[in-house]
């Protein structure tokens, strides 16, 4: 019976199996990963020290089970979101949400109002999780819908701390059918959110809401969320909740978010 030699090295049994096919295909995720606006096809051969025909090979089999896409604008290759739906055995959406969903709930409790929680993805906000007020009347936001950067608190958040290469990013995406923004407007949003901490504004869609929205960061302090709420006072004082309070609530709401998260 043949005997395993448990002292060899990694790197010798490595080496043992040795799969060249698959070794370029992760060179080229790698490459990717760390290229926010993506490689042409020649600037991965060239990095790689590879022939064009060589990755082009590779990059067809990999766009093919959607590992990689082409960006609109450009011949450049960028990964797609099924990489993270691979680095996990639940999705990010389903760690922010498990995390996020009894935070919201207390959040909710404590300040008699509905908050949700909103991501980026292709130049939108999309509400990722509700929560409704424990009152009779509450204005709750759907799962699923988008919000405009441009013109909700959610999408102020989310621009504002973004790092600047991924707020370019984000402008890029905004659908053609929304208002791109005016000269100077981006580093006026910015400045004013990120040296107050959040955001606060009326709503633009419905008359007599107040929009609370604070961040949500990832383990390696980068933004993933915002956290809304939208501030409903009534005449009869059903809730009676003061604004600045609802606006401390959902601070701390957001902090022990991220921390669960693992901000430190």
């Amino acid at each position: 019976m043949a005997r395993v030699n448990k002292g060899r090295s990694a790197s010798s049994r490595r080496k043992q199996y040795s799969a060249p096919a698959l070794e370029k295909g992760l060179d080229i995720l790698e490459l990717l990963s760390g290229e926010p606006q993506g490689l042409n096809i020649s600037e991965l051969a060239k990095r790689m020290g590879r022939s064009v025909g060589e990755v082009f090979r590779m990059m067809a089999v990999l766009e093919q089970r959607k590992y990689i896409q082409l960006r609109d604008d450009s011949d450049a290759y960028v990964l797609t979101l099924k990489m993270f739906a691979l680095s996990h055995r639940i999705s990010p959406v389903s760690r922010l949400s498990a995390a996020a969903i009894p935070v919201m709930r207390q959040l909710a409790w404590d300040t008699r109002q509905s908050c949700h929680l909103v991501i980026h993805y292709e130049g939108q906000g999309h509400v990722v999780g509700q929560e409704d007020g424990p009152t009779d009347r509450t204005l709750s936001v759907r799962l699923g819908a988008e919000a405009p950067l441009l013109d909700t608190c959610s999408g102020h958040v989310l621009l504002a701390f973004a790092d600047d290469v991924e707020r370019e990013r984000m402008l890029e995406k905004i659908p053609e059918t929304q208002r791109r923004p005016g000269d100077g407007e981006i580093d006026k949003l910015v400045r004013r959110v990120r040296q107050r901490g959040y955001e606060i504004i009326r709503s633009a869609q419905i008359r007599g809401v107040q929009d609370i929205g604070y961040p949500v960061f990832d383990r390696s302090g980068q933004v993933i969320a915002a956290l809304a709420v939208p501030y409903l006072a009534y005449l009869d004082d059903d809730n009676a909740v003061a604004l600045e309070d609802v606006v401390a609530h959902t601070a701390a709401a957001a902090e022990r978010i991220s921390a669960a998260l693992g901000k430190v």
